[in-house]
């Protein structure tokens, strides 16, 4: 009885990811690329959704090869829409043009 309360004390808040199945990568690409195209859907969620979006695509390249290409550029939108998010922040935060000003003064 103490090894089984031991055991689930120390995995308690661990995280375990574990890869997803084909039909879950399928299904997930096809929904989030729907999505990722209406650009003002209220739909899509906030930036860290999107970075786990993101990854899982990753991870499906390697569990679904044969739709490889689906899950690049599917991740590769994603990718685009935060960078977009994030322009559009910089841009309503007067940081955009500052960026650029650094940028050009060679400040990396």
């Amino acid at each position: 009885m103490l090894a089984v309360v031991l055991v689930a004390s120390l995995t308690v808040g661990q995280d375990v990811q574990h890869a997803p199945t084909v039909a879950q990568c399928q299904a997930d690409q096809r929904v989030w690329v729907a999505d990722i195209e209406q650009v003002d859907s209220p739909r899509l969620p906030k930036y860290s959704v999107l970075s786990k979006w993101s990854h899982e695509m990753t991870d499906c390249e390697k569990v679904d090869p044969d739709n490889k290409g689906k899950y690049y550029n599917t991740g590769a939108e994603i990718d685009a829409m935060q960078a977009i998010r994030l322009m559009d922040f910089l841009d309503r935060h007067g940081l955009w043009a500052k960026f650029k000003e650094e940028d050009a003064a060679g400040k990396r």
